[in-house]
Parts: structure tokens; C-alpha cells; sequence
């Protein structure tokens, strides 16, 4: 297969420099949850954690899958980036103002039983992280769109890289309280937000593209649809490390919080190539026969190339675990490898998603997760009382590869394409990245 017109070239350079700015990202992320996980021991670092939970939560639950519907309209050149911002900005007002009250009746009134031992005042921190944090993605969902991925990538690096200066200096300070570490993270955020502000105004000045008629309509219908299956990916997530404090307290939560991190960071790639592809794959709605060529290629690369960087984790995991976080953090070691079979898994499903929306129905990956969310809960809520946190993993990792098999059965539905060709390395494989080598190859 020579893929002619494929974009191969420019969109491995994008996945590849998506990839290094997630990698850097996370290695911040990692070096910030070390310090806080030293300084503060199991207890503080998850009740960081879960505090954390609150203002990701409102934002996932109220985000109405705007910046989805962005990145597919913009992405196909159906609307300007002037006229998706009008409508993001004017639908970000209201969501921000009622994820404020619903995240203040949280706090107020089940604050105790939702969050156990977490205190009251960190959540207050975290709820103020909640309007940031959504404004921030929602202005990058046009970036990403519009295949602007190099600010796109400057401007999501920025935040890790000052939460992490922050907390330094907080500690440097002698400062010991945690919810001095959250104020950090909001602190970073903010500054974040302003530079994407200043960052994406050239498109506002400028006006350029095709306008769109009731966009905000368009929006939301395409919007809902995503909306309501980021918001199941989101729970199925996050459901162990919620039902983890439930069940055994911020201790345990904090532990298999570093197994969570840890894995999740394998999900760099799936991650990278998924960003880029979502807008290049509507960028091809037209032409089906490059989209079926398309996604199985990279569908394939990145479960392999996850599926070895998960085996060298599992080799490696146990000593970085103890040199990096301490001995208090070892019991995230076999947590760590019980995910790892789903991480992999999982890492090809996320692939096959963007595939599914990028045809503009995104309401089947919405009834995948459905499916996918009750056996994870119901897996969690069976498992943990009993296993703890191993339990946790497991379920967890059983939900991520039955998602995997689902999605695989749904693109051979609409595609015709031979479910192996989503899974198996061939000759084809070894000739598109002898091609990718040569100077001035294109693909």
C-alpha cells in the first residue's frame, strides 16, 4: 500500500510533535505528583487527587461537546475560526456560571460523603480551577481544528511547566499546607488561559473563513452527541480512583493514583495521534477510500508501538515506583501491571473513536461507553471491597479492552475493513515508513 495523498508526512510530523509536547508534559506532571507525593505522603497527595476530581468532573459534565464539534466543523472547513469563537465565548458564559453553583452545592452539601477526608476549603481551590480550565480547552479545541498544532502544543505545555515551578517555590518557600500545592495549579492555570487569550485573538481580529448560519445550533446537535460520550470516557476514567477513596479513603486513592498516572502516561501516543487525526479525518469526509487506509495504519502503529512501551513499564515499573515516589508507594506496582493489558487496548480504541466522529456520529462511541461504563462500575463496586486496590485495576482493565473489541466490530460495520488489518504489522507497514525515511518522500 503506498497510500498516495494520505498526508502521511505532515501528519506524522504533527502526531510526532504532539507526542513531545505530551511526553514533556508529562514528565512535569510526573515530577510535580512525586514532590507533592513525597512532602505529603499517601494521605495529602490524594486528597490533591480527588480534590482534582471536582473541577474535572464539572468540566467534563458540562462542557456540551463544543470544543468536539469545533474541531470537526473547523477541521472540514465549514465554519471560520471567528464565527466558532463567537459561539464558544458566548456558550462558555453560561456553562461557566452554572458548573459555578452546581460545584458550590457540592461543596456545601455533599462535600463530606462524596469526598470523604478530603478538606473542605481544597475543594473550594479546586472549584475556582473549573471555569479556567474549561475556557482553556475549549479555545484550544479551535487551534486543533484548524491544525494550528504548534500553538496548540506551546500553549498545553505551559501549564504543567508553571504548576511545576510553582509548587518548587511554594516548597522552597517552606510552605507545607497541600492546599498551597491546588492554589498552584490554579495559579498556573490562569496564566495559561491568559497567554491563550492573547494567542488565538489574531483569529478574532481577522475574521477569516466561511461563515455558518445558526452555528450554535449546528454546534450543539453535533456537540451533545460527542458531549455524552466524553462524558462516559471521562467516568470510565475515572470511576476506580472515585470508587477507590469511596471504599478504602484518600490513602489507598493515593497510592493507586501513581498506578493510574503511570499507565495513563503510555497513552501519549493514542493521545497525540488521536488530536491530530480527528481534524484530518474530517478534513477527508469527501473522499472515504484515503479515510479507510487511513485509520487502520494508524490504528495498528500505535497499538504496537503502546504494547512494547507497556512491557518495558512493567520491567522497569517496580524500581522507578521506590526511587521516584518512595517507599510508601511500592503496592502501586502490580495495580500498575493489572492495567497495563487495557491501557494497550485501549490506546487503539481511542483511534477508532475519532474515526466514528469524524464521520459525524459520535453518538455510537456515546453507546459503546454506555456499555463500557456499566462493566466498569459494576466491575469496580464487585472488586474492591474485596481486592482493594488490585481489584480497582483489574476491572478497570477488563472495561478498556471489551471498549476495544467494540469499537473494532463498529468501524468493520461501516468501513468493510478486515478487523486484522486494525490490529496486524504487515510488509505495507515496513514500505510506508521506508518511504516516510527517504528526504523529501511524501505520503
Amino acid at each position: 500500500m503506498k497510500g498516495p495523498g494520505l498526508g502521511l508526512k505532515k501528519l506524522t510530523g504533527n502526531i510526532a510533535a504532539t507526542l513531545a509536547r505530551q511526553l514533556g508534559a508529562g514528565v512535569l506532571q510526573l515530577l510535580t505528583l512525586a514532590l507533592i507525593a513525597r512532602v505529603f505522603g499517601p494521605q495529602g497527595n490524594g486528597a490533591y487527587a480527588v480534590a482534582l476530581l471536582l473541577p474535572t468532573t464539572l468540566a467534563s459534565l458540562l462542557n456540551l461537546g463544543i470544543g468536539s464539534a469545533n474541531i470537526y466543523y473547523l477541521g472540514a472547513a465549514r465554519v471560520g475560526a471567528a464565527a466558532a469563537l463567537r459561539t464558544t465565548f458566548k456558550l462558555y458564559a453560561v456553562i461557566a456560571l452554572l458548573g459555578l453553583a452546581v460545584g458550590a452545592t457540592v461543596v456545601l452539601h455533599f462535600a463530606e460523603r462524596w469526598f470523604q477526608g478530603v478538606p473542605e476549603e481544597l475543594l473550594w481551590v479546586a472549584l475556582a480551577v473549573f471555569p479556567i480550565s474549561l475556557l482553556l480547552a475549549l479555545i484550544s479545541s479551535v487551534f486543533q481544528g484548524l491544525q494550528q498544532f504548534k500553538r496548540f502544543n506551546l500553549i498545553l505545555l505551559l501549564q504543567p511547566s508553571l504548576t511545576l515551578i510553582f509548587v518548587i517555590l511554594l516548597l522552597l518557600g517552606g510552605v507545607d499546607a497541600i492546599e498551597w500545592m491546588l492554589a498552584a495549579y490554579l495559579a498556573a492555570a490562569l496564566a495559561t488561559l491568559i497567554v491563550a487569550l492573547f494567542t488565538v485573538r489574531g483569529y478574532w481580529v481577522k475574521g477569516e473563513g466561511p461563515a455558518f448560519p445558526h452555528y450554535g445550533r449546528a454546534l450543539l446537535t453535533y456537540g451533545y452527541k460527542a458531549h455524552l460520550s466524553n462524558i462516559l470516557a471521562f467516568v470510565n476514567y475515572r470511576a476506580d480512583i472515585f470508587l477507590v477513596n469511596f471504599f478504602t479513603g484518600p490513602a489507598a486513592a493515593g497510592v493507586y493514583v501513581i498506578a493510574v498516572q503511570l499507565s495513563e502516561r503510555l497513552w501519549l501516543l493514542s493521545r497525540a495521534a488521536s488530536t491530530v487525526l480527528l481534524p484530518r479525518l474530517s478534513q477527508l469526509s469527501s473522499d472515504e477510500a484515503k479515510r479507510k487506509q487511513l485509520t487502520p495504519i494508524v490504528t495498528r502503529w500505535v497499538l504496537w508501538i503502546t504494547l512494547a512501551a507497556s512491557l518495558l513499564t512493567a520491567l522497569v515499573g517496580y524500581p522507578f515506583i521506590l526511587l521516584v515516589f518512595g517507599t510508601d508507594f511500592v503496592a502501586a506496582y502490580w495495580p500498575l501491571v493489572l492495567l497495563l493489558p487495557g491501557i494497550v487496548l485501549g490506546s487503539a480504541s481511542r483511534v477508532l473513536a475519532n474515526d466514528i466522529a469524524a464521520r459525524g456520529r459520535p453518538e455510537l462511541n456515546m453507546y459503546t461507553s454506555i456499555v463500557v461504563v456499566l462493566i466498569n462500575v459494576a466491575g469496580n463496586v464487585a472488586l474492591i471491597p474485596g481486592h482493594g486496590i488490585h481489584g480497582a485495576a483489574v476491572a478497570t482493565s477488563l472495561a478498556y479492552g471489551i471498549n476495544f473489541a467494540l469499537r473494532l466490530a463498529m468501524h468493520r460495520y461501516f468501513t468493510g475493513t478486515p478487523i486484522w488489518r486494525n490490529i496486524l504489522i504487515g510488509r505495507s507497514d515496513l514500505a510506508i515508513l521506508n518511504s516516510l525515511r527517504k528526504k523529501g518522500g511524501k505520503q
